[in-house]
């Protein structure tokens, strides 16, 4: 099965390291297949790579050591059976260390040219709301329902009853209302909603407000009409 194609970011990121010739061997190879198999790829993308950061270097004025530098090492090294082996050993470590330089520029340069990776957006959870109301100088509800943790807040005002007590009623798409339990008027009334009830707490299912005896609380269907009611709805 045929590779997927290259993005433009990945086709510019090869482009970039073929250019610092920080590849080699199978690596160098495996990217020279990969463009020359891209449609999109040009030669002139490595050219452009090799044009952009050869300016770089324009910045930078070389700088050798002093030429007895090394020859004032040998020669406080001395004579000695110990002075050949050390010497090779110093020659190696100064060769390793101009390769290793070269090698952590040259990687850096590859990292900031490389697409970050995204950084995943956190999804809010959805919130369900629902405003009951009745008769335009009647009781209002405000209502919001938390899936997550099964919390439901209500603010009801204007109930106002003696001897019954507001009853808050979920009616799901069957039609066949189920009690949430009784509220309290002109307060902040906060129920944790029974998990068998949560599934049917959806968009469009209506929550409804009955008045209600206290006693026998919560009631398996409500006696009376609705005094507000209104549509659930997520956002």
């Amino acid at each position: 099965m045929a590779d997927a194609p290259l993005t433009p970011e990945e086709r510019d990121a090869l482009a970039a390291e073929l250019a610092l010739g920080v590849l080699d061997g199978d690596a160098r190879a495996a990217a020279l297949r990969s463009l020359l198999a891209d449609p999109d790829f040009a030669p002139g993308m490595i050219d452009a790579w090799e044009h952009r950061l050869a300016a770089l270097y324009d910045d930078y004025v070389p700088v050798a050591p002093p030429g007895a530098l090394w020859a004032g090492i040998e020669t406080r090294l001395g004579e000695g059976s110990l002075r050949e082996p050390v010497i090779r050993q110093l020659r190696r470590w100064r060769a390793g260390a101009l390769g290793a330089g070269a090698i952590a520029a040259s990687l850096a340069f590859v990292m900031l040219l490389r697409p970050s990776a995204p950084v995943p957006l956190s999804v809010p959870a959805p919130v369900a709301v629902a405003q009951m109301v009745g008769a335009s100088d009647g009781p209002m509800i405000l209502a919001r329902y938390d899936p997550a943790s099964g919390d439901l807040t209500l603010r009801p005002t204007g109930i106002g009853s003696d001897t019954l007590a507001p009853e808050l009623w979920i009616i799901p798409a069957d039609g066949k209302p189920r009690s949430l339990g009784l509220i309290t008027d002109g307060a902040e009334s906060r129920i944790v909603v029974d998990p068998s009830y949560r599934p049917l707490l959806t968009e469009g299912a209506t929550l409804a407000v009955t008045m209600e005896a206290m006693s026998g609380a919560p009631h398996d269907a409500p006696s009376s009409a609705p005094i507000a009611a209104g549509k659930i709805s997520l956002l």
